[in-house]
């Protein structure tokens, strides 16, 4: 009789082990990272299309044949509605600007960060005409 207690106790504590290491705390994300863009004639490609809200690193390449730069807009706007900007024609108004690379030559590569919280932002060219041609895409911050 004491044995079959022993065995009852024995094994009601491995149960109680296997759950417990069955509920283990959930992976922590990783805040922000690195998003790899390239900017071609009239299109950005990215190497990903959502990050972690943190610091977000952009590595912008330009393999176009003429000048581009890449804007980052936090908005609610739809990526293909940004209105028109009122300085220069074929440029859109870029209310939310949290970063951008500047203006870059064919061949080159700029590298930024910002800090951006979790929502939604698009990526666009603004030199003149270009986001007008497509060159914008909608990116998430979960």
């Amino acid at each position: 009789m004491k044995i079959m207690n022993s065995l009852k106790i024995l094994g009601s504590g491995a149960i109680a082990v296997a759950v417990v290491a069955g509920c283990s705390a959930p992976v922590a994300k990783t805040p922000g990272g690195t998003v790899n863009a390239t900017l071609t004639d009239m299109k950005i490609a990215l190497d990903r299309g959502s990050v972690s809200a943190g610091p977000i690193t952009f590595v912008v390449k330009n393999t176009g044949a003429v000048a581009h730069e890449l804007v980052v807009l936090q908005t609610d706007v739809s990526q293909d509605k940004i209105a028109a900007g009122t300085a220069e024609a074929g440029k859109v108004d870029e209310t939310g600007n949290v970063g951008e690379t500047g203006d870059m030559a064919t061949g080159t590569t700029n590298t930024f960060t910002v800090t951006l919280a979790a929502g939604h932002y698009v990526l666009m060219c603004n030199e003149v005409g270009h986001y007008g041609s497509g060159m914008h895409l909608a990116f998430t911050v979960n």
